[in-house]
């Protein structure tokens, strides 16, 4: 009797005990549930200050924006306007890192969507790079495309693709000396896109490449230039699109930071042999005429050249081109003299201008020239490939263009 006393209480101590282990767990279960509201009260509060406070930071920014461009184009004194463009790109910064904390908390809150259809990889990678032909042209940096043609078209989000790009061009201009180079090119890879910014900068070393996409991070805490988001953006928008981002470097050599984006389904547009483009050579010297004219020799060209600047600016006046490549060492009116007379005529000002020049890293010459209007750069000696892949790219550009001119054109009517 005893014995099944013993059992029975045994029992009873046991069931108390699960009891009891029971209820802690509730009571944990409970206090994990309201550290979990109260984290997520804290999220959407961070969240509403973030919003209030982006928008009062970008009702002053604007004003200031405003007026100090509208005051950019009034001041006659070279210093001056300096000062001015200072003022300006200093804004531009500060939006730029607003945006930057609008777009890390719609990430960390799962809400990042994406509007994709088809986009034309040259065109965004030419757009990327005339948005920061000005940074570009404050650095003394050479900015250049190297974009494989007939490239066919990406399945993305254009916009924030351009996001991408132009925080990419960004950052490598900034750790880009003067008279250095940029390069962004795109070419493809079974069913994906392959895009490149490639700089000739200091390089990034082997132990800090692996944190480069960490949020807030930066390798050198003493040289502050923004608040470590960028890249961290950058990888976000990549992943989200299917694609891989990674860098690769070499210190005191540059760094190519490389992204992939999955091709559109459709096939790319295939271009009409009989589409003749009109392409503009200018140069004083005939021996270099010819060298360029072997090179881009091809049915689908008309090579149209011009020994001087008068020269070339009267062909401007009656036949349209899809580019010009002018040599800056010109005598009389130089090649830079040329490309600002181009653009102040209303039938030429949006013909891509590409340079050529021997003086390649002159920082001076390399402003001047994105003054200037030019949209890339080649530097002597010259590459053939190079040389085709750049002209083919704006060929197809203008192409793409005249194309939707056309269809808009038919609609109409």
């Amino acid at each position: 009797m005893s014995d099944q006393k013993s059992s029975i209480d045994a029992l009873l101590r046991e069931l108390e005990q699960e009891r009891t282990a029971h209820q802690r767990v509730l009571a944990a279960v409970e206090q994990q549930r309201r550290l979990v509201a109260a984290l997520e009260e804290d999220v959407r509060s961070r969240d509403a200050v973030l919003s209030v406070v982006a928008h009062d930071l970008r009702n002053p920014l604007n004003i200031i924006a405003l007026a100090a461009n509208t005051l950019l184009f009034d001041l006659p004194d070279a210093s001056a306007r300096r000062s001015m463009e200072r003022i300006v790109r200093s804004v531009q910064r500060a939006d730029r890192m607003i945006a930057d904390l609008l777009t890390i908390n719609t990430i960390e809150t799962g809400r990042l969507e994406l509007e994709t259809r088809p986009t034309e990889v040259a065109e965004l990678i030419l757009a990327a790079l005339e948005s920061q032909h000005s940074l570009a042209a404050a650095a003394s940096v050479i900015l250049a495309a190297d974009v494989s043609p007939d490239l066919p078209p990406l399945d993305a989000d254009d916009d924030r693709l351009m996001d991408v790009l132009e925080n990419l061009i960004g950052n490598a201009l900034k750790f880009t000396s003067p008279g250095g180079s940029v390069t962004v090119g795109a070419g493809y890879k079974e069913a994906e896109i392959v895009v490149w910014v490639k700089d000739s900068g200091s390089g990034i070393a082997p132990a800090e490449l692996p944190h480069i996409f960490d949020r807030f991070w930066q390798a050198k805490k003493k040289e502050r230039r923004g608040i470590g988001l960028g890249l961290s953006i950058c990888k976000a928008i990549v992943e989200a699109h299917g694609g891989r981002i990674w860098a690769e470097s070499s210190v005191g050599v540059g760094t190519t930071l490389f992204f992939t984006v999955p091709r559109a389904s459709q096939s790319a547009k295939v271009n009409d042999p009989s589409d003749i483009a009109n392409i503009l050579l200018v140069d004083d010297r005939p021996e270099n005429l010819l060298s360029l004219q072997a090179v881009l020799e091809r049915p689908d060209y008309r090579l149209v050249t011009a020994r001087s600047g008068q020269e070339a600016l009267a062909l401007a006046l009656h036949e349209s081109f899809a580019v010009a490549l002018i040599d800056i060492a010109m005598p009389g009116m130089s090649g830079l003299d040329v490309a600002v007379h181009l653009k102040e005529l209303e039938r030429s000002r949006d013909i891509p201008i590409i340079f050529v020049t021997a003086f390649g890293d002159d920082p001076a010459e390399i402003h001047r020239a994105y003054s200037a209007g030019g949209a890339d750069y080649l530097v002597k000696p010259l590459d053939a490939e190079i040389v085709r892949k750049k002209v083919a790219v704006f060929v197809d550009l203008s192409r793409r263009q005249r194309r939707n001119v056309d269809s808009r054109t038919t609609v109409r009517s």
